[in-house]
C-alpha cells in the first residue's frame, strides 16, 4: 500500500513540475518577449513590474509572482484542501525560480505578435491543465477559480475568462490597443485548452472490478461522499468471484479515487466513462 501511495505522489509531483515548466516556457519564450500581458495573478504581476519600471524600479517578475501569490495561498488553505495548496505552493516557488532565471528573452517570432499570442496561449493553457489534472494549480486565479467553480457550478475556464477580462481592461488603459487585442487572443486560446483538457467539475462513471469488494467499498465511503452500487460477478477466465463497484463522481476526484482503490487492491481493473446526463441526487464537493 505504501508503495502504491508513493508511486501516485511521485507521479503527481512529476505532472505538477511538467505543467509548471510548460507554463513558464510559454511565458518567457512567447508571452513576455512579445510584450503581451499574461493572465491571472501573473498578469497583475507583469502590470506591476511595468508600472514600477516607469519610475525607474526594475523588480524581477518571478519575485513579484511569488509575492502576489502568498495571500492567495493563505486564503486557499481555508477554502481548498491542504494537499491541493501544498502542491500549488511548490508550483509557485518553481515558477518564481524559473521566471527569475529566464525572464529576459528575445521575441521567438520576431514581430509576429499573433503567432506569439497563439503559441503562448497554448503553452500556458496546456501547463495549467496538466497541473489541474494532477490535483494542483499554478496559483493565483486558478485557486480562486477552483472555489468559485464549485460554488457557482460552472467551469474553471469560464471563470478564468471573466477574471482575465479585468486584466484586459487594464491593458487597454496602459498599452496600445494592438497589445490588448492579441492578449485577448492568448486568453481565449489558453482557457479553451484548459476546459478541453481538464473538463473541470464534469462527471464520470467509474467501474471497479476487484476481488476485495468490501475493503475497497469501505475505503471509498470513508473518503468520498458518493453512493456505490455493488454487483457480484465471476471472472470468466479464472472462475474466481469478483465484485463490481459502480460509482459516479467528478473528474477532479478521479486521481484520488483511483489511488484509494489501488491502495487496497493494486490489481483492481478500473474503467471510466463520461456522464452526459444525470437524474437524481449528486453532490459537488470540494477538492480532496
Amino acid at each position: 500500500m505504501k508503495r502504491v501511495w508513493l508511486e501516485f505522489e511521485i507521479k503527481r509531483l512529476f505532472l505538477v513540475t511538467l505543467g509548471t515548466v510548460i507554463f513558464v516556457f510559454g511565458l518567457v519564450v512567447f508571452v513576455v518577449p512579445a510584450q503581451l500581458v499574461p493572465g491571472g495573478l501573473t498578469g497583475f504581476a507583469a502590470l506591476t513590474q511595468s508600472a514600477l519600471g516607469t519610475v525607474g524600479w526594475h523588480v524581477n517578475l518571478g519575485l513579484i509572482v511569488v509575492m502576489f501569490n502568498v495571500p492567495v495561498m493563505i486564503m486557499g488553505l481555508k477554502g481548498i484542501s491542504r494537499t491541493f495548496i501544498y502542491y500549488s505552493i511548490y508550483s509557485i516557488l518553481l515558477q518564481g525560480l524559473l521566471i527569475g532565471l529566464f525572464e529576459s528573452q528575445t521575441p521567438f517570432f520576431g514581430s509576429d505578435i499573433l503567432a506569439a499570442s497563439i503559441f503562448g496561449g497554448m503553452s500556458v493553457g496546456l501547463g495549467a491543465a496538466i497541473a489541474l489534472k494532477a490535483g494542483a494549480s499554478l496559483g493565483g486565479i486558478d485557486v480562486i477559480a477552483q472555489v468559485l467553480a464549485i460554488k457557482l457550478q460552472t467551469s474553471i475556464g469560464y471563470i478564468g475568462i471573466v477574471a482575465n477580462g479585468i486584466i484586459l481592461g487594464l491593458a487597454l488603459l496602459l498599452f496600445e490597443a494592438q497589445i490588448a487585442l492579441y492578449t485577448l487572443v492568448m486568453f481565449v486560446v489558453a482557457n479553451l485548452l484548459i476546459d478541453r483538457l481538464h473538463t473541470a467539475y464534469k462527471r464520470v462513471r467509474v467501474e471497479i472490478v476487484t476481488a476485495f469488494g468490501e475493503p475497497v467499498q469501505a475505503a471509498l465511503l470513508s473518503r468520498f461522499i458518493r453512493g456505490i452500487t455493488v454487483i457480484e460477478g465471476t471472472g470468466a477466465y479464472t472462475g474466481s468471484p469478483k465484485h463490481i463497484l459502480w460509482i459516479v463522481t467528478q473528474t477532479h476526484e478521479v486521481y484520488d479515487l483511483k489511488k484509494a482503490v489501488l491502495d487496497v487492491d493494486p490489481d483492481a481493473f478500473i474503467t471510466m466513462t463520461p456522464v452526459r446526463h444525470l437524474n437524481g441526487k449528486f453532490h459537488k464537493v470540494i477538492l480532496k
